[in-house]
Parts: C-alpha cells; sequence; structure tokens
C-alpha cells in the first residue's frame, strides 16, 4: 500500500486550476494549512478529507492515493472471465456484486463487473434490469477512470458503452451521448442504431452513410499509411507485401465506386502509383510499367472533371442532402500533379535504398508524363 496523500492535493488543485489561496479560501483555511498539507507535515483529518475528495469530484481512496494488491485485483478478473467463459452467468453475477463490495472504488473492477452484465443482458434476453445495472456500473467506473492505465480503454469508450446500452430503452438519450463522443464519425453507427430504434428510417441511413465515408476515409489512410511503412523495411518480402495492400484498397475503390468520377477514382490513381513504386522496388518492372500506365490513364480521365468528394458518387449513398464529408489531401487538386507530388513525397523522407530502387519507376513516369 502506498499513500501520497499530500502530492495528490496539490495535483487536484493545480489539475482545477486553484491556487493555494483559492483552495484556502473555499475551506475556510489559513493559506499556511495548505501549504503544509502538500509538504506533507500535516494532514487534513477525516472530515475534512472527505471535504476535499467530494470536492475534487474523487473518491477519498483516489485522493490517499491508496492502491490495493494488483494481484487481487487480477484473481478477481482471472475469475470472473472464467465463469462468463464456461457459460456459468449467475455465478458471474455473484461473483461481480462481490467484488464490489469488495473493491467499490476500483475502475478495473467496475468496469470488467459493468461488462459482464452485459454480456448475460445479451444471453438472458435482454433483460433490462442488467442493462441498467451495466450502465450505472459503467457511469460510476468514470469517477475513477484516472486509476486506469489501458491504452484502449478510456473514458471516450465507457461513454460509447454507456450510449449503447441506452438504445433500446432510451434511444433519444442514447443519441444525445453518442453525439457528445462522435469525434470524426465515431459515434455514427451507434447513432444509426438509436435511430433505428426509433423506427426513423431516413436518419438511421444517413448515419450509416456517414459511418461508411469515414470507414471509407480510415481504410484510405490505413492502406496508404501502411504501404509507406511496409517500403521502409526494405526487404523483398515487404515490398511484395506494400504491393498487394494496394491491390486490397483498389478492390474497395471499385467495390464502392458507382461509376461516376469522385475522390475514390483519386484513391484509385494514387493506389496504382504506389503499386508502381513497390514493385519497382522488387524489380517487376513489366508490371509496373502496366499499373503507372494505368495510374496515369485515369489521371487524365479524373483530371477533366475532378471531384474531391462521395456526395452521390459512391454506392449504398443515403446521407441526407446538406451533408458533405469534409475530405482533404496534400497532393494537390489534380490526380496528375498528385502523383508527381507523390514521387516527391516518398523520395522526400523515403530511405536511401528505397529512394534507389524506385528509380525505374520516377524514370517511366517522367517518360510518360510529358
Amino acid at each position: 500500500m502506498q499513500l501520497n496523500l499530500h502530492e495528490n492535493i496539490k495535483k487536484y488543485r493545480k489539475e482545477m486550476g486553484i491556487t493555494q489561496e483559492g483552495l484556502a479560501e473555499a475551506f475556510g483555511i489559513t493559506v499556511g494549512a495548505v501549504s503544509k498539507w502538500e509538504s506533507g507535515s500535516t494532514i487534513p483529518d477525516i472530515m475534512t478529507l472527505m471535504d476535499l475528495a467530494d470536492f475534487f469530484d474523487i473518491s477519498v481512496d483516489t485522493l490517499l492515493g491508496y492502491t490495493i494488491s494488483s494481484k487481487n485485483v487480477d484473481d478477481i478478473i482471472d475469475r470472473l472471465e472464467k465463469l462468463l467463459s464456461d457459460g456459468q452467468y449467475d455465478e458471474a453475477i455473484l461473483e461481480a456484486e462481490k467484488a464490489i463490495v469488495r473493491y467499490p472504488g476500483n475502475y478495473r473492477i467496475l468496469n470488467k463487473c459493468a461488462n459482464a452484465y452485459v454480456t448475460v443482458s445479451a444471453v438472458k434476453n435482454f433483460k433490462k434490469e442488467y442493462r441498467e445495472r451495466a450502465f450505472k456500473l459503467f457511469e460510476e467506473s468514470l469517477r475513477y477512470v484516472d486509476q486506469n492505465t489501458g491504452v484502449d480503454d478510456n473514458e471516450m469508450s465507457v461513454r460509447y458503452k454507456i450510449a449503447e446500452l441506452k438504445i433500446s430503452d432510451y434511444p433519444n438519450e442514447a443519441i444525445r451521448e453518442f453525439q457528445e463522443i462522435n469525434y470524426r464519425g465515431a459515434a455514427e453507427i451507434g447513432i444509426a442504431q438509436a435511430y433505428r430504434a426509433l423506427g426513423k428510417k431516413k436518419e438511421t441511413l444517413d448515419r450509416y452513410t456517414r459511418a461508411l465515408s469515414g470507414i471509407l476515409v480510415q481504410s484510405i489512410e490505413l492502406a496508404t499509411g501502411m504501404n509507406v511503412s511496409l517500403m521502409s523495411m526494405d526487404t523483398q518480402a515487404s515490398y511484395k507485401e506494400a504491393a498487394d495492400l494496394m491491390d486490397w484498397c483498389i478492390s474497395i475503390v471499385d467495390a464502392t465506386s458507382n461509376g461516376r468520377t469522385s475522390y475514390l477514382t483519386k484513391v484509385k490513381v494514387f493506389c496504382l502509383a504506389l503499386k508502381a513504386i513497390n514493385q519497382s522496388c522488387y524489380k517487376d518492372y513489366d508490371n509496373m510499367k502496366k499499373s503507372l500506365d494505368a495510374a496515369y490513364k485515369l489521371a487524365k480521365e479524373y483530371d477533366k472533371k475532378p471531384s474531391n468528394d462521395f456526395s452521390d458518387k459512391i454506392k449504398f449513398w443515403h446521407a441526407a442532402e446538406d451533408y458533405k464529408y469534409p475530405i482533404y489531401d496534400n497532393l494537390g487538386h489534380g490526380a496528375v500533379d498528385g502523383i508527381n507530388s507523390l514521387f516527391e513525397n516518398v523520395k522526400g523522407p523515403g530511405e536511401k535504398n528505397v529512394v534507389k530502387k524506385m528509380q525505374e519507376a520516377s524514370k517511366y513516369w517522367e517518360s510518360i508524363n510529358k
């Protein structure tokens, strides 16, 4: 067990943007008393500790810096996960409730027990009482989220789970909560599900379309970013894998495009050009030329009527008339100029070996783009 009371008083005071004088005034004490708390020379009495914790909106345990043995928590979580995996759902709920009584202020316990209720709700005909218990536990866990050290489990993920749990019973509340965490469209699918629960068909399809747009852009960012990273590995296998990744991205574009010129047309141009660079690096020069020829032909078509959006230009488009997905890239307005920029960008920060191996692609591009 480790107590860090004096450090935590100072930490949470500063997080609230309050001076020692401000804290002293709020509690009707002298600045000297606050200074002594923060230096560790004195400690507040138990009632003041409770008032301080309430003032900082944290638990007394958190204010004290009290940490329980991680082994105890790990053991409980392991038992809970085993009961769930073995299908012993009633026993899992009992184990969860015992854990909450024992460790009411532990983020991991509250979060894991809330998830247990979500799991059991799904196999118990989605009983409302289990959903209610789950989102109350998730809400309680938010008070202790500062204890969390996991990268993928954070305040936003907990708030998303709370909103998800409200879809069936409180869809309007769910929509409001999803909208508060809808950074870069992260909650569009949840909003769509809530509108579906309300029976609002147009709004549902609008939100699913927004989600599709975001997934498309993220897939493109993933494929192109991973391609450059694979090239930096500078092996025959990594160059071939990078080319395969461009084929994967092109297949998404082809499956989603409705044939009209759109941002996806430009994406396909860049994928073909990147694939050509990959092919040059593993000395497949014949296919490299075919890829660049295809890229150049498509780029010329795109530049006749450039379009940097998706609106009604992809399959499955059901967005509201006023919706337009914001799309930005750093390769220029036109596709041909974009390929020129692409070659320069890869050469710029590129590894020396990559720059050398892509020279055949650069030379061929310069020969056809006169």
